[in-house]
């Protein structure tokens, strides 16, 4: 791409202004908002954003060879030593523009799938993953596990990625031959707009709970940031809404031409007409409009009825058959880090990345409504994170759990003394135990494990770090497991 054609785009044909006459014939070998990656030959957009203004790194971005410079912060264009400095209105709206144009649309060439919700994303996306591909479908999954498969080495790790980073993944996929994008949206990625001139085929709202007050303030502006991801349908997308959860109704009510998903409601598009649940795993009967037909799954709980549910509303508007859906359905053995039960040791101990008093609940009634089980429950809090949940975490999971095990959970710049007394609050009964080091918890929760008992581990999944004052530590919840009965044989 030549720097001239990106400024014709910019400046719509209109080549008066003389900051141009120069860089004409300069190739644009990358875009970038951090100037830490700027490279010879690439655009910097500077954004002011909340902590950090990309304004005051342009110097470094010339320094460092980029050949042209976006601003929010400017009204007019000026140069510094012949390289254009220039004013954009809506900065985050056109980095997707510009990022179209370098990338070469990709996002024009591959299917994409947008979810949001506070609970169910990973699930959901991981379940439909398997039904598209169990029709031969070859596709990309985005979200909290990363990217399944790994196309890209430099991913962020981002629930949603940011806009230039997402355009990257796009183009990797449509060049490596994939149908299908799914992405998990996140409330962050659409109040900031991350997937800027992406358009969803189908996208899904699967429930809103609390969580995120930090950085949304209110309830409200939480609704109203997932609700967005409507905003991104393409013409003629369809709009999928679990209409089980208060605000999923209130959404319905809102948008027009929506396809509804219930468990329960049995007016819904797509409903859950029976079912029954074990430690062995599901069966259920599902409704398609007027179609009705059964799945089998390995997954485990009530909990996944609802994902299975949305997964398979979805591959069926994208055209799978009952057949595949069912196929899909029943391939899947489990999910990363979902209540993910830990193999080949003699106990029943499950991983979850839950971390909201809504998904807490979720996982232990599922668990307590196919199991006579004791129910020990470890979690912790995240540091700078909403604040005002903690005491309902503590809440939720005390009205489940036999014995809690409060432990450290990516404290980030938090004292974990204080994290600690914040949930703790919401503890009404003397049946927990409270730890500074995660690592130390665990293995007495493991010590302390017997066969009349299930073990559940919110919050990290299979994540391999602590994040402790800046600094990702490693650290593996399944590698302690694993390594505390293999020290045992």
């Amino acid at each position: 791409m030549i720097l001239k054609d990106l400024i014709s785009f910019y400046t719509k044909g209109n080549w008066s202004n003389n900051l141009f006459s120069e860089v004409e014939d300069y190739k644009v070998l990358g875009i970038e908002t951090n100037s830490k990656k700027i490279k010879k030959g690439f655009i910097f957009i500077a954004i002011k954003g909340d902590k950090i203004d990309g304004n005051s790194f342009i110097d470094d971005a010339i320094k460092k060879g980029a050949i042209c410079i976006f601003s929010d912060s400017i009204k007019e264009g000026y140069c510094i030593n012949s390289i254009p400095i220039l004013p954009v209105a809506e900065p985050r709206e056109f980095v997707g523009r510009i990022c179209s144009i370098f990338f070469d649309y990709p996002q024009q060439k591959i299917k994409i799938i947008g979810i949001t919700g506070t609970n169910g994303k990973t699930s959901t996306i991981s379940i439909l993953k398997n039904i598209l591909e169990s029709s031969g479908k070859k596709t990309l999954q985005i979200g909290t596990l990363g990217l399944v498969p790994k196309i890209l080495n430099d991913y962020s790790g981002l629930t949603t990625p940011d806009t230039i980073e997402a355009y990257k993944i796009l183009k990797k996929a449509v060049e490596h031959g994939y149908d299908y994008a799914l992405f998990e949206v996140s409330s962050h990625a659409l109040v900031q707009n991350r997937l800027s001139n992406i358009k969803f085929q189908i996208a899904s709202f699967t429930n809103i709970s609390r969580d995120h007050l930090d950085f949304h303030k209110t309830f409200e502006d939480y609704f109203l940031a997932k609700s967005k991801i409507f905003q991104s349908l393409e013409l003629n997308g369809k709009k999928l809404i679990n209409i089980d959860c208060i605000y999923g109704k209130k959404l319905n009510e809102m948008e027009e031409g929506n396809l509804t998903v219930s468990f329960s409601e049995r007016k819904a598009d797509f409903t859950c007409t029976g079912y029954k649940v074990t430690m062995q795993g599901i069966f259920a009967n599902f409704r398609f409009f007027d179609k009705e037909f059964s799945i089998n799954s390995s997954l485990i709980g009530k909990i996944y009825i609802e994902n299975i549910l949305m997964a398979s509303a979805i591959a069926f508007l994208s055209g799978c058959t009952y057949s595949e859906i069912i196929k899909g359905i029943n391939e899947i053995k489990s999910i990363n880090g979902r209540l993910d039960k830990v193999q080949n040791i003699p106990f029943d101990i499950f991983l979850d990345y839950g971390h909201s008093p809504a998904a807490f609940e979720a996982t232990l009634s599922s668990i307590k409504e196919i199991s006579k089980k004791n129910i020990k429950v470890l979690f912790g809090a995240g540091g700078n994170r909403d604040k005002t949940k903690r005491f309902f975490m503590g809440q939720s999971i005390e009205k489940f759990a036999d014995f809690i095990y409060l432990a450290p959970d990516n404290p980030r710049d938090e004292k974990i003394e204080d994290i600690n007394k914040e949930v703790a609050t919401g503890f009404k009964k003397n049946n927990h135990k409270i730890y500074m080091d995660r690592a130390i918890a665990l293995k007495e929760a493991l010590l302390d494990l017997d066969t009349d008992d299930i073990l559940i581990i919110f919050g990290k999944g299979n994540e391999k770090y602590q994040e402790v004052l800046g600094e990702k530590k490693y650290y593996s919840d399944k590698e302690i497991i694993i390594e505390f009965y293999e020290s045992r044989n």
